[in-house]
């Protein structure tokens, strides 16, 4: 038996289990809600794709940055990516540098050229050439890091609205590095990358949702809690990683709640955004934060389920680059086809931070 079969087309088993909450999706993966074992994984037709209409659009999906797999999310795609954010950078350039900061695009510049490097590095045919160029690359890439979280930082500080470009930038930084590893087949190091990361990136998307609030006064912090009351404020997530309150109750809910966090009780999460999209039609309540929110939110899960794609392949005994080749053997792409789906033979058992 094949251990993973390929498909453009969404099992009714599956549609049926979204449908019925029985799954959940979490950023490119689903799951049994109740036992945590992945059913099937999801990888964008188009690598440039940023938001699927199909499932993605079903079941509580917002823009991000990230693609669904670190799989299609190569150097390349990372590129364009970074271009994008250039972009909306220099369109709010003249609003930072009244506010003295010193806000340099060549950081961008020098992480562009990391990229370039790390691309041209897998193309050598000297295996000694590939390592050393890689580990330059990587180098960058951990410099590009910490300079975009000292942005990112800054702009929190200063009220600066552009954290959220300098928070997607630091996803970028680790996704980057993860691509390097995974073509130098240091799996074990990708997985110890992700992990890093997901505790690290945990923090700064906490902190960035308390700033958002923080720019509300109390006239429109009620506003917003009286339309979203259960858009959660990742503040509150313990060691244990369990949420003790709720930062949008002010007596809207009518209930106190005690549930997990985002990560762990990603159902609710689904239900939330698809809530908060209904929403958006009835009344348009500060929508460009609530966009934001909701990139971030899945840009952040998105992240998260890499560490289960990774631990999934390894698991499976499928090389990453072979991964890669995975195409249905019989079908024929139907047109608008934007999802592909990984069924592995049967569930997998797997440890994921998430």
């Amino acid at each position: 038996m094949e251990p993973v079969t390929a498909t453009f087309l969404i099992p009714d088993w599956i549609n049926e289990g979204l449908k019925t909450k029985a799954y959940e999706r979490v950023g490119g993966v689903i799951r049994d809600f109740r036992t945590k074992q992945i059913v099937a994984m999801l990888r964008e037709t188009v690598p440039s794709l940023t938001q699927a209409s199909t499932i993605l659009s079903q079941f509580g999906s917002a823009a991000s940055i990230l693609n669904l797999g670190v799989s299609v999310i190569g150097f390349v795609v990372v590129i364009k990516r970074l271009g994008e954010i250039e972009k909306r950078l220099k369109i709010v350039q003249e609003d930072v540098n009244k506010l003295n900061l010193k806000f340099n695009l060549s950081v961008y510049a020098n992480f562009r050229a990391a990229l370039d490097l790390a691309r041209d590095a897998f193309t050598m045919t000297q295996s000694e050439n590939r390592v050393n160029m890689a580990n330059l690359a990587i180098n960058r890439f951990l410099e590009a890091q910490h300079t975009y979280t000292g942005y990112f930082d800054i702009a929190l500080e200063e009220d600066i609205q552009v954290a959220d470009e300098y928070l997607s930038s630091i996803f970028l930084t680790y996704v980057a590095r993860v691509n390097c590893y995974l073509e130098l087949k240091e799996v074990s190091t990708a997985c110890l990358c992700l992990q890093e990361g997901t505790e690290f990136l945990n923090k700064c998307v906490n902190k960035y949702f308390d700033k958002v609030f923080s720019y509300l006064d109390n006239e429109e912090q009620e506003k917003f809690y009286k339309n979203y009351p259960l858009l959660l404020s990742a503040s509150y997530i313990t060691v244990n990683g369990v949420i003790t309150g709720i930062f949008g109750y002010l007596g809207y809910c009518r209930k106190p709640l005690l549930i997990a966090s985002p990560v762990l009780h990603s159902n609710l999460l689904e239900e939330v955004l698809l809530w908060v999209t209904s929403k958006k039609e009835e009344e348009r309540v500060l929508d460009n934060a609530l966009e934001k929110l909701e990139a971030i939110i899945e840009t952040n899960r998105r992240f998260q389920s890499y560490e289960t794609e990774i631990q999934a392949i390894s698991q499976l005994g499928i090389s990453f680059h072979d991964w890669l080749k995975l195409t249905p053997s019989t079908e024929i792409k139907p047109d608008g086809a934007e999802l592909m789906y990984i069924i592995p033979s049967k569930p997998l058992e797997l440890q994921p931070s998430i």
